[in-house]
Protein backbone atom coordinates (compact mmCIF):
# COMPACT_ATOMS: atom_id res chain seq x y z
CA UNK A 1 0.00 0.00 0.00
CA UNK A 2 1.21 3.72 -1.19
CA UNK A 3 2.19 4.90 1.70
CA UNK A 4 0.42 8.71 1.92
CA UNK A 5 1.84 12.02 3.16
CA UNK A 6 -0.79 14.60 4.46
CA UNK A 7 -0.66 18.41 4.21
CA UNK A 8 -3.03 20.05 5.72
CA UNK A 9 -2.99 23.71 5.85
CA UNK A 10 -5.20 26.75 5.88
CA UNK A 11 -4.91 28.81 2.57
CA UNK A 12 -6.44 32.16 1.68
CA UNK A 13 -8.11 32.31 -1.13
CA UNK A 14 -7.76 36.36 -2.48
CA UNK A 15 -4.91 38.01 -2.81
CA UNK A 16 -1.04 37.34 -1.94
CA UNK A 17 1.12 40.02 -0.80
CA UNK A 18 4.35 41.00 0.55
CA UNK A 19 5.52 40.68 4.04
CA UNK A 20 9.02 41.52 5.38
CA UNK A 21 10.51 39.51 7.83
CA UNK A 22 13.67 41.17 8.15
CA UNK A 23 14.80 44.82 7.39
CA UNK A 24 17.22 47.13 8.34
CA UNK A 25 18.86 49.88 5.82
CA UNK A 26 22.01 51.19 8.93
CA UNK A 27 20.32 54.54 8.69
CA UNK A 28 20.10 55.18 12.76
CA UNK A 29 22.44 57.41 14.31
CA UNK A 30 23.87 54.98 15.66
CA UNK A 31 24.53 50.74 14.80
CA UNK A 32 21.17 49.00 15.24
CA UNK A 33 21.17 47.31 18.94
CA UNK A 34 19.63 43.94 17.46
CA UNK A 35 22.05 43.16 15.36
CA UNK A 36 25.38 41.80 17.16
CA UNK A 37 28.80 42.62 16.22
CA UNK A 38 31.95 40.25 17.06
CA UNK A 39 35.36 40.71 15.80
CA UNK A 40 38.45 39.35 16.37
CA UNK A 41 40.68 42.81 15.94
CA UNK A 42 38.64 45.55 17.99
CA UNK A 43 39.91 48.46 15.96
CA UNK A 44 38.12 46.97 13.26
CA UNK A 45 34.71 46.43 13.93
CA UNK A 46 31.34 46.16 11.78
CA UNK A 47 30.06 49.82 12.14
CA UNK A 48 28.32 52.92 9.80
CA UNK A 49 30.19 54.40 7.03
CA UNK A 50 30.16 57.46 9.35
CA UNK A 51 32.03 55.83 11.94
CA UNK A 52 34.25 53.86 10.43
CA UNK A 53 35.42 56.27 7.81
CA UNK A 54 35.08 59.63 9.68
CA UNK A 55 36.65 62.66 8.90
CA UNK A 56 37.55 65.26 6.60
CA UNK A 57 40.47 64.13 4.91
CA UNK A 58 40.49 63.26 0.94
CA UNK A 59 40.86 59.57 1.92
CA UNK A 60 38.18 59.25 4.31
CA UNK A 61 35.86 61.01 2.20
CA UNK A 62 36.68 58.46 -0.57
CA UNK A 63 36.04 55.68 1.48
CA UNK A 64 32.83 57.11 2.45
CA UNK A 65 32.23 57.27 -1.02
CA UNK A 66 33.10 53.95 -2.35
CA UNK A 67 31.63 52.44 0.97
CA UNK A 68 28.11 54.39 1.66
CA UNK A 69 25.85 52.31 -0.78
CA UNK A 70 22.79 54.16 -0.33
CA UNK A 71 21.07 56.98 1.77
CA UNK A 72 23.69 58.48 4.74
CA UNK A 73 25.13 54.73 5.82
CA UNK A 74 26.03 51.34 5.32
CA UNK A 75 27.47 48.59 7.41
CA UNK A 76 30.78 48.19 6.94
CA UNK A 77 34.25 46.82 8.01
CA UNK A 78 37.69 48.48 7.61
CA UNK A 79 40.47 46.58 6.09
CA UNK A 80 43.84 45.72 8.41
CA UNK A 81 47.36 44.50 7.46
CA UNK A 82 46.65 41.12 9.59
CA UNK A 83 44.64 38.68 9.98
CA UNK A 84 40.63 39.65 10.77
CA UNK A 85 37.45 37.47 11.52
CA UNK A 86 34.19 39.39 11.86
CA UNK A 87 30.92 38.80 12.19
CA UNK A 88 27.37 40.55 11.91
CA UNK A 89 24.46 38.71 12.88
CA UNK A 90 20.99 39.71 12.57
CA UNK A 91 18.42 39.41 15.03
CA UNK A 92 15.70 36.14 14.82
CA UNK A 93 12.90 35.79 12.82
CA UNK A 94 10.69 33.44 12.05
CA UNK A 95 10.07 31.38 8.69
CA UNK A 96 6.96 29.64 9.64
CA UNK A 97 4.13 30.01 7.56
CA UNK A 98 6.34 32.32 5.13
CA UNK A 99 5.68 31.34 1.70
CA UNK A 100 8.86 31.42 -1.03
CA UNK A 101 10.73 33.67 1.32
CA UNK A 102 14.71 35.23 0.36
CA UNK A 103 17.15 37.44 1.49
CA UNK A 104 17.67 40.11 -0.07
CA UNK A 105 20.74 42.62 0.70
CA UNK A 106 23.41 45.04 -1.61
CA UNK A 107 27.03 44.74 -1.34
CA UNK A 108 30.22 46.34 -2.31
CA UNK A 109 33.89 44.79 -2.40
CA UNK A 110 37.20 45.87 -3.89
CA UNK A 111 37.52 43.66 -6.80
CA UNK A 112 41.33 43.41 -6.55
CA UNK A 113 42.20 42.82 -3.12
CA UNK A 114 39.13 40.85 -2.45
CA UNK A 115 38.07 38.58 -5.87
CA UNK A 116 41.11 38.84 -7.85
CA UNK A 117 44.01 38.33 -5.31
CA UNK A 118 41.79 36.57 -3.00
CA UNK A 119 42.74 38.35 0.11
CA UNK A 120 39.58 38.26 2.07
CA UNK A 121 36.31 36.61 1.62
CA UNK A 122 32.64 37.81 2.34
CA UNK A 123 29.78 35.25 3.35
CA UNK A 124 26.23 35.65 3.95
CA UNK A 125 24.88 32.75 5.91
CA UNK A 126 21.46 31.06 7.64
CA UNK A 127 21.03 29.45 10.84
CA UNK A 128 17.80 27.78 11.90
CA UNK A 129 19.35 26.82 15.32
CA UNK A 130 19.87 30.42 17.24
CA UNK A 131 23.29 30.79 15.81
CA UNK A 132 24.85 27.36 16.87
CA UNK A 133 25.69 26.10 13.04
CA UNK A 134 25.84 28.04 9.98
CA UNK A 135 25.32 27.35 6.46
CA UNK A 136 26.49 29.64 3.57
CA UNK A 137 24.01 30.95 0.84
CA UNK A 138 25.98 33.28 -0.92
CA UNK A 139 30.00 34.01 -1.27
CA UNK A 140 31.51 36.75 -3.48
CA UNK A 141 34.42 34.29 -4.74
CA UNK A 142 31.17 33.29 -6.39
CA UNK A 143 29.36 36.31 -7.26
CA UNK A 144 29.63 37.57 -11.10
CA UNK A 145 28.24 41.07 -10.59
CA UNK A 146 31.75 42.49 -8.81
CA UNK A 147 33.10 44.49 -11.99
CA UNK A 148 37.52 44.62 -13.19
CA UNK A 149 38.18 47.74 -14.21
CA UNK A 150 41.34 46.26 -16.01
CA UNK A 151 43.26 49.56 -15.40
CA UNK A 152 45.65 46.86 -12.94
CA UNK A 153 45.67 49.41 -9.89
CA UNK A 154 43.84 47.78 -7.48
CA UNK A 155 44.10 50.87 -5.48
CA UNK A 156 41.42 52.32 -8.28
CA UNK A 157 38.49 50.00 -7.87
CA UNK A 158 35.27 50.76 -9.08
CA UNK A 159 33.54 49.49 -5.97
CA UNK A 160 30.28 48.77 -7.69
CA UNK A 161 27.39 47.54 -6.22
CA UNK A 162 25.97 44.61 -6.13
CA UNK A 163 22.48 43.13 -5.46
CA UNK A 164 21.86 39.95 -4.06
CA UNK A 165 18.75 38.12 -3.83
CA UNK A 166 19.03 34.04 -2.35
CA UNK A 167 15.68 31.84 -1.55
CA UNK A 168 15.39 30.99 2.19
CA UNK A 169 12.36 28.39 0.41
CA UNK A 170 14.86 25.28 2.01
CA UNK A 171 13.99 26.83 5.45
CA UNK A 172 10.33 27.24 5.26
CA UNK A 173 8.87 26.50 8.75
CA UNK A 174 11.85 27.18 10.89
CA UNK A 175 11.09 29.12 13.92
CA UNK A 176 14.40 30.51 14.57
CA UNK A 177 16.52 31.71 12.03
CA UNK A 178 19.14 33.95 11.52
CA UNK A 179 21.38 35.94 9.06
CA UNK A 180 25.11 36.03 9.88
CA UNK A 181 27.47 38.02 7.30
CA UNK A 182 31.23 37.24 7.99
CA UNK A 183 34.39 39.00 6.86
CA UNK A 184 37.61 36.44 6.44
CA UNK A 185 40.34 38.27 5.33
CA UNK A 186 43.96 39.48 6.09
CA UNK A 187 45.71 42.87 4.33
CA UNK A 188 42.62 42.71 1.66
CA UNK A 189 40.02 45.49 1.65
CA UNK A 190 37.13 46.73 3.05
CA UNK A 191 33.80 46.00 2.21
CA UNK A 192 29.66 47.16 2.98
CA UNK A 193 26.57 45.40 3.50
CA UNK A 194 23.03 47.74 3.19
CA UNK A 195 19.40 46.92 2.65
CA UNK A 196 19.09 43.88 4.27
CA UNK A 197 15.69 42.16 3.88
CA UNK A 198 13.95 38.84 4.19
CA UNK A 199 10.60 38.65 2.34
CA UNK A 200 7.84 36.38 2.06
CA UNK A 201 4.32 36.11 0.18
CA UNK A 202 1.49 36.21 2.72
CA UNK A 203 -2.40 35.21 1.23
CA UNK A 204 -4.69 37.85 2.24
CA UNK A 205 -7.00 36.69 4.74
CA UNK A 206 -10.22 37.85 3.64
CA UNK A 207 -11.22 34.47 2.84
CA UNK A 208 -10.85 30.78 3.89
CA UNK A 209 -10.92 27.38 2.70
CA UNK A 210 -9.37 24.36 3.69
CA UNK A 211 -7.42 22.50 1.26
CA UNK A 212 -6.05 18.32 1.71
CA UNK A 213 -3.05 18.12 -0.54
CA UNK A 214 -1.27 13.82 -1.09
CA UNK A 215 1.97 14.37 -1.63
CA UNK A 216 2.91 10.39 -2.43
CA UNK A 217 5.15 7.96 -1.81
CA UNK A 218 7.28 10.12 0.32
CA UNK A 219 9.99 8.92 0.49
CA UNK A 220 10.33 7.72 -3.01
CA UNK A 221 12.71 5.96 -5.38
CA UNK A 222 11.54 8.04 -8.34
CA UNK A 223 8.00 8.76 -8.59
CA UNK A 224 6.10 10.93 -6.58
CA UNK A 225 2.12 11.71 -7.38
CA UNK A 226 0.23 15.03 -5.98
CA UNK A 227 -3.35 14.67 -5.24
CA UNK A 228 -5.27 17.42 -4.04
CA UNK A 229 -9.17 18.80 -4.17
CA UNK A 230 -7.58 22.30 -5.77
CA UNK A 231 -6.71 22.10 -9.52
CA UNK A 232 -2.64 22.03 -10.12
CA UNK A 233 -0.91 24.68 -12.43
CA UNK A 234 2.41 23.42 -11.58
CA UNK A 235 5.36 21.34 -9.08
CA UNK A 236 8.84 22.48 -8.90
CA UNK A 237 11.60 20.67 -7.00
CA UNK A 238 13.94 22.28 -5.35
CA UNK A 239 16.91 22.01 -3.75
CA UNK A 240 18.16 22.74 -0.14
CA UNK A 241 20.23 26.09 -1.63
CA UNK A 242 16.64 26.78 -3.33
CA UNK A 243 17.92 25.51 -6.76
CA UNK A 244 15.42 24.92 -9.04
CA UNK A 245 16.44 21.13 -10.57
CA UNK A 246 12.69 19.63 -12.47
CA UNK A 247 9.28 21.67 -12.92
CA UNK A 248 5.90 20.07 -13.99
CA UNK A 249 2.62 21.24 -15.35
CA UNK A 250 1.26 17.66 -14.19
CA UNK A 251 0.19 15.95 -10.65
CA UNK A 252 3.15 14.05 -11.42
CA UNK A 253 6.60 14.20 -11.04
CA UNK A 254 9.63 11.68 -11.72
CA UNK A 255 13.33 12.29 -9.65
CA UNK A 256 14.53 9.14 -10.09
CA UNK A 257 17.68 10.93 -11.87
CA UNK A 258 18.52 12.92 -8.85
CA UNK A 259 20.68 11.85 -6.33
CA UNK A 260 19.78 10.57 -2.58
CA UNK A 261 19.12 13.23 -0.06
CA UNK A 262 16.64 15.61 0.82
CA UNK A 263 14.47 18.03 -1.74
CA UNK A 264 11.60 20.71 -1.73
CA UNK A 265 8.52 20.01 -3.29
CA UNK A 266 6.75 23.89 -4.09
CA UNK A 267 2.98 22.68 -5.59
CA UNK A 268 1.34 25.97 -7.00
CA UNK A 269 -2.64 26.15 -7.32
CA UNK A 270 -4.30 27.99 -10.36
CA UNK A 271 -6.10 29.95 -7.61
CA UNK A 272 -2.87 31.93 -6.90
CA UNK A 273 -2.18 29.41 -3.35
CA UNK A 274 0.55 26.73 -3.04
CA UNK A 275 2.32 24.70 -0.50
CA UNK A 276 5.83 23.37 -0.09
CA UNK A 277 6.24 19.75 1.44
CA UNK A 278 10.02 18.55 2.47
CA UNK A 279 10.79 15.20 -0.14
CA UNK A 280 13.53 12.38 0.53
CA UNK A 281 15.13 10.65 -2.12
CA UNK A 282 16.01 7.24 -1.17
Amino acid sequence: MKKLLLALGILYCFSISAQTLLSENFEAATFPSTWTRTTLVTSRPWDLSTVNFSGTTPQAIALRDNFTITGTNSATLDWIASANTANLTSPSFSLVGAASPSLKFNVVVGWSYMINQDLGDLVAQISTDGGLTWTTLWDEDTETGFTNDSDTNPDTDLYNTVAVQKSLVPYIGQANVRIRFQYTATNADAVAIDDVQVLAATLATDEVSRSITSIYPNPTKGEINIKSDKKIKSSEILDFTGKSILKSSSAKADISSLHKGNYIMQVEFTDGTSISEKIIKE
